[in-house]
Formats: C-alpha cells, sequence, structure tokens
C-alpha cells in the first residue's frame, strides 16, 4: 500500500468525504460518536483536518503540474460547537503567488447552514520528487 493509498484508508475510515455543491468542492465529516469530544461537538482537531484538507485541495488544484503545496499556516475560529449533522468546509482561495498560497475555509453546521468556524490557510509552493522545481520568486 502506497502512502497516498493509507492516508485516503485512514480518511475514509474517519469520515472525511468529497462533493461538490452548485459546482463548488467542498468537504464534509458527519458527526458521529468516534469523532466527537467529551462535550458531544466535533473534535476541534479533526475540524482542523478538514479544514487542512478543503483548503489544501484548493490549494494544489490552483497549482501548475510539476508544483505541490505543504501547509505552512493555519489559523483557526471556532465559534460554535457542531454537534450533529455534517460539518461541511469550503474553501475560497485569496491569494495565489509564484511561492504560495493563501485560501478562506468556511466551516458550516449542516443541514442549517450555521457557520461555526472560519479559518485561514496559507501553503508553501514546493517540488516534489519527479515533479520539477516550483517557481523562485513571487
Amino acid at each position: 500500500m502506497t502512502s497516498l493509498e493509507a492516508i485516503g484508508d485512514l480518511m475514509n475510515r474517519i469520515g472525511f468525504r468529497r462533493d461538490s455543491i452548485d459546482g463548488a468542492t467542498v468537504w464534509e465529516l458527519p458527526v458521529a460518536p468516534h469523532v466527537v469530544n467529551i462535550s458531544g461537538g466535533l473534535q476541534g482537531g479533526l475540524t482542523a483536518t478538514l479544514i487542512d484538507i478543503a483548503a489544501g485541495s484548493a490549494a494544489i488544484e490552483s497549482r501548475p503540474p510539476g508544483t505541490g503545496v505543504v501547509t505552512s499556516d493555519l489559523n483557526i475560529r471556532y465559534l460554535r460547537a457542531i454537534t450533529s449533522g455534517v460539518a461541511r468546509a469550503q474553501a475560497r482561495i485569496v491569494h495565489s503567488g509564484a511561492r504560495s498560497t493563501v485560501v478562506e475555509v468556511e466551516v458550516r453546521s449542516e443541514p442549517d447552514g450555521v457557520v461555526a468556524v472560519i479559518a485561514t490557510a496559507n501553503f508553501a509552493h514546493v517540488g516534489f520528487p519527479g515533479m520539477g522545481e516550483p517557481p523562485t520568486a513571487d
């Protein structure tokens, strides 16, 4: 099993899923007993992972072939607990330069649509083996 297959298997076991709403890519995590904290809300670290996945997907899809991204900074504001339904993360690129991409993410509690978390993620552009080198200037 490759590392990509292993992380995909882990994401599936936890319950992360990719979807499309009105043409926009979103990532979701259903609230279930194995993903909540002792207060019954979606565990904060898993919410952060949901944000990183959604933002990273948007960032990597905006990059040219031969470059990748790695998270360089993640700022999260938890506004309210998500205790039922689904946490839905939608990402929007606010900056994409030669060396970095900045993405804003809103996480809503569904089906009520209430904003529960807002975040900003910064990604550094990198080259991976076999992908070539990333650009060197913004």
